[in-house]
């Protein structure tokens, strides 16, 4: 079982948050797999689906991602205090993303400073816990 303290911290480090999914910051790699060398998540890979295809592509690609468990989100459920812990965001359908936050939710259940990453990657970070 996964210890939500340092643990989770540790998965959450390994994770892009929705800023640089949209190609909104420098690009970074972070996150070793053995499936996929680095990242199997690519930077920006939103920004283009979205530039590319249809707007609100991007969005649209990400929840399927997410409600598919093929990637895995984690973060904070708000509102964020002081005594705050890391969660695994649940699956939320129609869900809306924040990029200055890195927001994801759907008005009752909203998590900030999410972090993504592959589904794999996350197991093979747990999977001694």
């Amino acid at each position: 079982m996964l210890d939500v303290g340092d643990d989770l911290r540790r998965v959450w480090a390994h994770g892009y948050s929705i800023a640089e999914l949209w190609g909104m910051s420098e690009p970074v790699t972070r996150g070793r797999s053995a499936v996929d060398q680095p990242h199997i998540i690519m930077w920006g890979i939103l920004g283009i689906v979205e530039y590319q295809v249809d707007k609100g592509a991007g969005h649209q690609y990400l929840r399927e991602r997410l409600s598919k468990s093929d990637w895995i989100a984690i973060g904070y459920p708000e509102p964020k205090t002081a005594t705050s812990r890391l969660a695994i965001v649940p699956r939320i359908q129609n869900a809306k993303f924040g990029r200055k936050n890195s927001a994801i939710g759907d008005g009752a259940y909203n998590f900030v400073e999410a972090r993504i990453l592959h589904s794999i990657l996350f197991k093979e970070l747990t999977a001694d816990r």
